[in-house]
């Protein structure tokens, strides 16, 4: 049997005689969208390698700067971790191994909250925001760089069929939610 990486991805003969052998009888399905599956995933994991590498040069993960910028945008630049989590879309106890890690380099600090005894607010500090002053320039040239070769047509197209995979994305986890 062939051995398939990503390296040597499988060719549409290939993919049309696995989906034969394999997808249901009466499908629609056709090797054409097993393959631009494949490329559509293919160049994801590369663009986001090239994302990560330049998050990564300023000490930050997607996580990090997400609640950084989160932090940046609130009214005097702090939030409830509650709220982070909830934002995020992340559990309470990854944020807080999050937050953690951003407190320790002094990105943020901990406070009490005035109104609320129970409540203890993140505020982004001066070092947080010196990050992502340093960032912000690198984060719009990398997002830029990769959608460079794109016409605003083309961008407007794109998003319309990015919107059509995400429909087809909340169906597909619907569906595999159902079956459990």
């Amino acid at each position: 049997m062939d051995n398939f990486t990503f390296i040597d991805r499988p060719d549409n003969q290939r993919l049309k005689m696995m989906t034969d052998a394999y997808s249901a009888k009466d499908s629609t399905f056709d090797s054409v969208v097993s393959e631009l599956f494949i490329d559509f995933q293919w160049t994801y994991r590369n663009m986001q390698k090239a994302y990560d590498a330049a998050l990564d040069r300023h000490d930050l993960s997607e996580s990090r700067f997400i609640i950084l910028m989160f932090l940046k945008t609130a009214a005097n630049h702090e939030l409830l971790p509650s709220i982070i989590s909830e934002k995020l879309g992340a559990t309470r106890a990854t944020v807080s191994k999050l937050l953690k890690a951003l407190e320790s380099k002094g990105w943020i600090v901990k406070h009490s909250s005035t109104t609320d005894k129970r409540a203890v607010p993140v505020r982004l500090t001066e070092s947080g925001n010196a990050i992502l002053e340093n960032f912000l320039p690198v984060n719009f040239e990398v997002v830029h760089s990769l959608f460079e070769n794109l016409t605003r047509e083309e961008i407007k197209q794109f998003s319309h069929l990015l919107d059509k995979i995400k429909e087809g994305t909340r169906k597909c986890t619907t569906k595999l939610e159902m079956e459990k």
